[in-house]
């Protein structure tokens, strides 16, 4: 006799009822719910409907959230531009190169243009053709010979070879006295003597034109007192240098070249920097924060402020130590005008920044831009005032214009705030403007 065990194996019999309870208990809870007789249409309804008749469920309620309805924090823009600028000071210190640039570079110009850029006309070259042959025409060659102005070549033999020299460039000036010179002096007639100006270069030839006169009326004023006599004066001018009373050229070169240096060297670094994000594609970065232009060309600038002001103090103290031109005004208003330059500087090469793509154009652009209006329009070469009126107008525009008068006239004139006042609130104009012109051409995505 079989068991039961061994036809119908325990675990299938267990299976098998629980699955006829599953199934006896889904048709009475169908008929409970008034499914009807024949309890719910298919099995999925049946489902769920067990589930929602074991477990009622829970009223659902979202999670609390904290609703900010007031204003954004203060500080916020500051904040932000401060991190660019942080960031940018980063770059700055691990670029050598760029770091050795910001600094060497300036004090290397500034010892080549002072050094090499002379204003000063002396010791040029002249000949002498001496027909007269006497004491007074020697005299009269000394005079000249004696000076720092004129440096004396070998005597000409013939008016011919004293135009030939004047071809060549070998002298800038030819003395003949003529026969009969000395005797003429002796009698207290008139005499004639012809100087030849070298005038290829206008500046330089009216320049030695007044030298040759000077020294010609020094001589005559000289023998007339050793013979006694009294040249007819109807009016005398009596010249006074002030402020540069060596009428050295260095007095003015050193003081007025920062205004060129401190233009050209922030605003090419500004430009470059710039120019780098748009080339390397890093500028997206700024695209895509809620940073606004302003914020982001605010934040690049700081950093090169500080290196242009750093700059600035660099070359004050070598027109003092190594040019030796004394700062004889108050160091206050030099020291407030120079940062609203280095200001501007920068903000100018801000602006020429936003209108290139690549760092050999911004650097090209920018040198260009900035040394050219600075030498034509600023005073440095002729005061603004005597330029045409479209020139005078660019160099009424230009803050390079304003900060030479400040820097040479704090150097060399002793100028204090009253005189000075005047050349700072016109600077003060040009960083905000030039800064916002670049905000407004700084595209909002690039291309």
């Amino acid at each position: 006799m079989l068991t039961l065990s061994r036809v119908f194996p325990v675990q299938a019999v267990r299976s098998e009822w629980r699955g006829l309870q599953a199934f006896t208990n889904v048709l009475d809870f169908g008929h409970f719910c008034s499914f009807g007789p024949l309890g719910p249409d298919t099995l999925e309804q049946a489902f769920v409907s067990i589930l929602k008749a074991a477990d009622p469920p829970a009223p659902v309620s979202a999670p609390e959230t904290a609703v900010h309805t007031g204003a954004a924090p203060a500080g916020g823009s500051l904040t932000r531009a401060l991190a660019y600028a942080r960031r940018e000071t980063v770059e700055v210190l691990r670029d050598r190169v760029r770091l050795a640039f910001a600094f060497l570079g300036s004090v290397i110009l500034m010892l080549v243009f002072c050094f090499g850029i002379s204003l000063d006309i002396d010791e040029l070259d002249y000949a002498a053709l001496d027909l007269s042959q006497s004491p007074e025409s020697r005299a009269y060659l000394a005079e000249i010979s004696g000076s720092r102005y004129f440096r004396p070549t070998p005597p000409l033999s013939s008016a011919a070879e004293g135009r030939s020299r004047l071809v060549s460039g070998e002298v800038s000036l030819v003395i003949e006295l003529p026969p009969g010179f000395g005797r003429k002096l002796r009698a207290g007639e008139p005499a004639e003597v012809l100087a030849i100006v070298d005038g290829a270069i206008p500046f330089k030839g009216e320049t030695v034109e007044g030298y040759a006169a000077g020294l010609h009326q020094t001589f005559l004023t000289a023998q007339a007192a050793a013979r006694g006599t009294r040249q007819p004066e109807i009016a005398r001018i009596q010249p006074r240098f002030r402020y540069n009373q060596s009428f050295e050229s260095i007095a003015a070169m050193a003081p007025a070249m920062p205004a060129i240096l401190l233009i050209m060297l922030p605003a090419v670094l500004m430009a470059v920097s710039v120019a780098r994000e748009k080339e390397l594609g890093s500028v997206t970065n700024f695209y895509v924060t809620p940073t606004t232009r302003l914020e982001f060309l605010i934040g690049k600038q700081i950093p090169y402020i500080a290196i242009a002001y750093l700059n600035f103090l660099l070359l004050t103290a070598m027109t003092i130590a190594v040019f030796g031109v004394p700062l004889k005004g108050d160091p206050l208003p030099l020291a407030l005008g120079a940062l609203l330059y280095v200001w501007a500087a920068t903000s100018y090469g801000l602006l020429i920044a936003t209108m290139t793509s690549s760092q050999v154009a911004a650097t090209f652009a920018t040198t260009i831009a900035s040394v050219v209006p600075t030498i034509q329009f600023s005073g440095l070469l002729q005061p603004v005032s005597t330029l045409e009126d479209g020139a005078q107008t660019i160099g009424a525009l230009w803050p390079s214009s304003y900060f030479l008068h400040l820097n040479v006239g704090a150097f060399t004139k002793g100028l204090g705030w009253e005189a000075l006042l005047p050349d700072i609130l016109a600077r003060a104009c040009f960083g905000p403007a030039l800064t916002l012109l670049a905000a407004l051409a700084l595209r909002a995505q690039e291309k």
